[in-house]
């Protein structure tokens, strides 16, 4: 199986007759591409990653292997954005030739050894970035739009534990020789605003070629 790759945040899209319209995709140097809302902007450090784009599609070129998207009007200091939370990071990975597993492209088996990768995997990270794990809620294996996947969700403490809990979902897509983690996270008193905004921008992701 592939080895894990973990780490943070991402978020919202609304399928509505009258959100669709507000939605921008946007294409990471020709790999994949991915719809988000209104709602969401890329960081400011960011922007300059840009190379064309308008409203409806945005193409990104960059050296980084990571995007990182927040509630809109953080890049502005607005003090409305900062009484919300929410992230949503994409990074993507090509996969090591050297690897036994190269290219093979397997469907997504959890079991107990995974699992325990998993489980621990999460807690170094949460005690590394110190928002301590409070539990891990879910894994399991996934398909999106053809695509094989690890889901897994968890629970974790704000910074510090001095925070709201937050709700983090972590989707590992595969492509044989290469894949996405997608990282979705929001506080979890703000579960109702961010749910279904999450669930549409799954849906809509895509790797520009399927192998």
């Amino acid at each position: 199986m592939k080895k894990l790759i973990f780490m943070l945040v991402i978020w919202g899209l609304c399928v509505t007759n009258t959100a669709i319209g507000q939605n921008t995709q946007y294409s990471y140097n020709n790999k994949y591409h991915i719809s988000l809302p209104s709602k969401l902007e890329l960081q400011d450090s960011e922007l300059n990653t840009i190379s064309t784009g308008n409203k409806q599609q945005i193409n990104i070129k960059s050296l980084a292997n990571k995007i990182v998207f927040q509630q809109k009007g953080l890049n502005s200091e607005q003090k409305a954005a900062f009484s919300k939370y929410c992230r949503v990071i994409i990074e993507y990975y090509e996969e090591d030739r050297n690897e036994p597993v190269y290219g093979r492209g397997d469907q997504i088996i959890v079991d107990r050894d995974l699992l325990y990768v998993v489980h621990n995997s999460v807690k170094e990270a949460c005690n590394i970035n110190r928002t301590p794990l409070i539990k891990l809620l879910n894994i399991q294996p996934l398909t999106i739009n053809g695509f094989p996947v690890l889901y897994y969700s968890y629970k974790r403490k704000g910074w510090e534990g001095k925070q709201p809990a937050v709700v983090v979902n972590v989707f590992q897509i595969f492509n044989r020789y290469e894949s996405v983690t997608l990282t979705f996270s929001y506080r979890e008193a703000e579960r109702d605003l961010w749910k279904d905004i999450h669930n549409n921008i799954t849906k809509s992701f895509m790797f520009i070629r399927k192998y």
